[in-house]
């Protein structure tokens, strides 16, 4: 995203991952909204049909893969993906992943279109935002077949212990809403103590929202933010700098610039 990070004011904050296609009102009105809160969205694709709609919005970062609950019967989706990447230079690759739960497709199948993913986002120098549910150890096994890759683990409500692996293998973790909620989630004590360069913040608006909300929205981000800078005993505003600043290293490879 090295072209979109040079728009960005290093003074706003960074949403890694908004489901744009499924919220209200228009997009247009919610990239606005988040633009007058001072937040960049990063919108993610999740399917062909997607992607297609994804490439017609402005104003936004842009992710686009095959999500483990939306792999089609036919495989010439690989070739559409690549297609979206190389037409857009800044876009990285997610939401992609593995999940674990009954209604999700076969195990092999979900392994295989990611490594295919994987692989391609090697290929083109991308960033990678996955999504991993009940397949932390299978994920980890297959991240280290991908040495030098670029990747977040978004929502991550995992233990210490697979913090500790994603960390060692060069990865972010992201966290929303869920780490506002009551009773306080065991994450808690992982985002506390993890490394300031490996933080990133998202809303995953419409999904997981925060406390005492029905539907997470990405103006809910500094609020986020504000629960996770008082957790780790640092101002809300080096917070905002910092998790901005992980994400250009993560989804501009390096850039800092801005503009």
């Amino acid at each position: 995203m090295l072209n979109f990070w040079r728009r960005v004011s290093t003074e706003c904050w960074v949403d890694t991952n908004v489901h744009l296609e499924r919220l209200t009102p228009s997009p247009d009105t919610v990239v606005s909204q988040a633009r007058q809160a001072n937040i960049v969205l990063i919108a993610t694709g999740t399917q062909p049909g997607q992607w297609r709609w994804l490439q017609s919005i402005r104003g936004v970062g842009k992710a686009y893969g095959l999500h483990p609950e939306a792999i089609p019967a036919a495989d010439d989706w690989l070739t559409e993906l690549r297609a979206c990447l190389v037409h857009d230079v800044d876009a990285a690759v997610g939401e992609v992943g593995l999940d674990w739960r009954p209604a999700f497709a076969d195990h092999d199948l979900q392994e295989r279109c990611l490594r295919a993913q994987l692989a391609l986002a090697i290929e083109l120098d991308r960033a990678v935002i996955l999504h991993v549910v009940k397949a932390h150890q299978a994920m980890l096994t297959i991240l280290r077949d991908f040495p030098g890759l670029r990747f977040t683990v978004h929502a991550f409500t995992g233990s210490a212990d697979i913090a500790d692996q994603y960390l060692a293998l060069g990865g972010y973790l992201s966290a929303g809403g869920l780490i506002t909620r009551k009773p306080a989630p065991r994450v808690l004590s992982v985002f506390a103590t993890m490394p300031e360069d490996r933080i990133l913040l998202e809303s995953d608006a419409p999904d997981l929202p925060m406390a005492g909300q029905a539907v997470s929205d990405p103006c809910h981000l500094p609020e986020i933010g504000r629960v996770l800078a008082a957790l780790r005993g640092v101002s809300t505003a080096s917070l905002a700098i910092q998790t901005q600043q992980n994400a250009r290293v993560l989804f501009g490879g390096g850039c800092v610039q801005s503009g």
